[in-house]
């Protein structure tokens, strides 16, 4: 009888675990699913014969050797890497995008120890052939503007493909990827370098458009034109996030408080240039933790992704987007 009582908890708990560690992912999120795409909008992309499908995730703050308990590590990063590759199981994304903070301590951590974060971040967030995988960097990877030097930001860029600006077509679709730490507005060597390459692509759409004459694109590829999706980390301006509801927005004791600007969302003038230049359909951005679904002048909707950490957020979460 002694035996049975302890088979018989050794199988309860043992079902405890792999339900708890494991089955429990696949049952809550089969229960998200892919948004129609409203084939009646403007911007649906007439040339792709299916519509692109993104994950969109932010903040998953890989702890660092300073900060944090080893326990905790431990824990947080085994509940995200179960999470994300449930996801990658269930939804099969054709591209998954992070915006930013993959790294708690990026910003002070070694290169042995940013060697150690790039491999951590490659096994629990990697994605099948059929998936892309795109990073845009965040304060947490690299610093905030004060902090950034050039060996910090170029180790991140090289690590990850992903420079200050970069656009990225992907079945009709555009994106702009930015770093908001280069739109500081002053006259860094990261900044000036962000407003150049920006130039350019502004160009590059412009003949896309047709706004230019064939004579100044004689060296642009051109291909057809839609409206830009910017993906960055930080917010456009706003002043807070009183206006955000559901379940993923902020608490209320967070919800009213004041944003920086350049802190915690880029500034207005960054903002307002942005939109005037790239004139985009969409941007997502990340950095609070917290969902929002903000508007902009123009009618430009904005989502804010809350962070994909239990460290962060007791309810973790990411965005599945049709475009």
């Amino acid at each position: 009888m002694h035996w049975k009582t302890l088979l018989l908890f050794a199988l309860s708990l043992s079902l405890l675990v792999i339900y708890n560690e494991f089955l429990v992912y696949y049952f809550v999120l089969i229960q998200c699913t892919w948004p129609m795409l409203d084939v009646s909008k403007s911007e649906f992309n007439d040339f792709a014969k299916t519509s692109l499908k993104a994950m969109v995730l932010a903040d998953t703050h890989l702890l660092g050797s300073r900060e944090g308990h080893w326990f905790d590590r431990i824990r947080r990063e085994w509940q995200m890497e179960r999470a994300f590759q449930t996801a990658m199981t269930i939804h099969s994304p054709d591209v998954t995008f992070v915006l930013g903070d993959l790294f708690d301590e990026g910003k002070w951590c070694s290169d042995a120890e940013f060697q150690d974060y790039l491999h951590r971040f490659q096994q629990m967030f990697r994605v099948p052939e059929n998936t892309e995988m795109q990073v845009v960097v965040g304060n947490h990877d690299i610093g905030f503007h004060y902090m950034v030097d050039r060996k910090k930001q170029r180790r991140f860029a090289s690590a990850f493909s992903s420079p200050s600006v970069r656009m990225l077509r992907l079945n009709g679709v555009i994106f702009i990827m930015l770093n908001s730490m280069a739109f500081e507005g002053d006259s860094c060597e990261m900044c000036t370098e962000a407003r150049q390459q920006l130039k350019k692509i502004t160009t590059t759409l412009s003949c896309a458009k047709g706004a230019y004459t064939r004579t100044s694109c004689i060296n642009e590829d051109l291909f057809t034109y839609t409206k830009p999706v910017i993906l960055q980390h930080f917010p456009l301006y706003r002043t807070s996030d009183a206006n955000c509801s559901g379940v993923d927005s902020a608490p209320p004791d967070e919800k009213y408080k004041h944003m920086k600007a350049k802190w915690d969302t880029l500034s207005p003038e960054a903002s307002s240039m942005l939109l005037d230049t790239l004139q985009p359909r969409l941007v997502i951005s990340g950095h609070t933790h917290h969902f929002c679904q903000t508007w902009h002048p123009g009618g430009v909707t904005e989502w804010t992704v809350p962070s994909f950490s239990w460290r962060n957020k007791k309810t973790p979460s990411f965005l599945l987007v049709c475009l």
